[in-house]
């Protein structure tokens, strides 16, 4: 069977996510992005429009050492795959404290150099790019960092080891199989009902 030809070409989405990546990661760095942070990032982005991704696709995933219903919309799934396809993107594995794997992946060298190329051979999409690392900055141009807390993740951003100077919940992105069952109270949106799609890896 002749091995598949993955070709240079990335969409729209594939792009701004190696883009996303490039901000976080670089992979002489050593620096990863742990997958749910990451998921959190895009489902984040989605909800202010920069993707199209169907926001009520769930998955169940370790989020803090318990499995939890949290967002990973299909198409995002198959682009991280088309990432690390080219190699643009490349994956680790380590272990929790409870022996499940924790994924995370990095910008590699060629997927830094493709962004560059594609931010200097394109207006728009380096537009876009600086758009969306505005998104994800506090005014002062830092990089917020993903906290994952109990309730669901946050953009937080501290300085100097000081208290958070900025913080951003991610609302809707942790759900849970249907809290309101437990206490007799409606659920509202944090309960997975006939309008989510959940599946599992």
């Amino acid at each position: 069977m002749p091995e598949e030809i993955i070709t240079d070409d990335l969409d729209r989405d594939q792009e701004l996510i190696l883009a996303v990546y490039s901000f976080y990661t670089k992979e002489s760095d050593h620096s990863y992005l742990q997958y749910t942070a990451a998921c959190a990032i895009f489902y984040y982005l989605t909800q202010k429009g920069y993707f199209d991704y169907n926001l009520n696709e769930l998955l169940v995933y370790d989020y803090k050492e318990s499995r939890r219903y949290i967002w990973e919309a299909k198409k995002f799934m198959k682009d991280i795959n088309v990432l690390r396809d080219h190699d643009y993107l490349i994956r680790a594995r380590s272990r929790s404290k409870t022996y499940r794997d924790i994924n995370a992946h990095q910008c590699s060298g060629a997927g830094h150099v493709h962004i560059e190329e594609k931010r200097k051979s394109s207006k728009d999409f380096n537009e876009l790019c600086e758009e969306v690392r505005q998104v994800l900055s506090t005014d002062r141009g830092e990089l917020y960092d993903v906290r994952l807390k109990d309730n669901g993740p946050v953009l937080a951003n501290k300085r100097g080891g000081e208290k958070y100077v900025s913080y951003a919940p991610i609302k809707g992105f942790l759900k849970d199989l249907c809290p309101a069952e437990k206490d007799d109270k409606d659920a509202g949106d944090d309960c997975v009902g006939e309008k989510y799609e959940p599946f599992f890896i």
